[in-house]
């Protein structure tokens, strides 16, 4: 499988092989004219719309599919396992710790704020797979 790297003038994130299983196919598809998905891309202020456009459709169907709303009991007694984030105006408290949907969830969302970051600062973006 393939790790994933994602880097930018102030973040590095990166996707263990485990997690880019996931994730892969969503952007086997962005990358589908290039040749090779081995190398190092530098992705450009339209192209990482772009990608920020996909990976939020992903992250609105996972949460759509399999998203549950924790109990407050659960909330109280785990709560170092919760991290809230915000998507279309909607608050969801994810699970990131022992879930791996809410690992996904959490990993996508930093990532689209990374992208968010990148884009309003007109940096580019280092995308790497990396085989394992």
């Amino acid at each position: 499988m393939k790790e994933i790297i994602l880097k930018n003038n102030n973040l590095e994130i990166i996707v263990d092989s485990n997690l880019s299983y996931y994730l892969f196919s969503k952007l086997f598809i962005f990358f589908l004219e290039d040749d090779n998905l081995s190398g190092n891309y530098v992705l450009s202020e339209n192209r990482i719309n772009n990608l920020k456009d996909i990976l939020e459709e992903y992250l609105i169907e996972i949460l759509k599919k399999w998203y549950k709303e924790p109990t407050e009991k659960e909330i109280q007694k785990h709560s170092t396992r919760y991290e809230r984030i915000k998507l279309s105006s909607t608050i969801y408290k994810v699970n990131y710790r022992m879930s791996e949907v809410g690992r996904l969830v959490f990993l996508i969302y930093n990532i689209l704020k990374m992208l968010e970051e990148s884009s309003i600062t007109g940096e580019q973006l280092n995308l790497n797979f990396k085989e394992i």
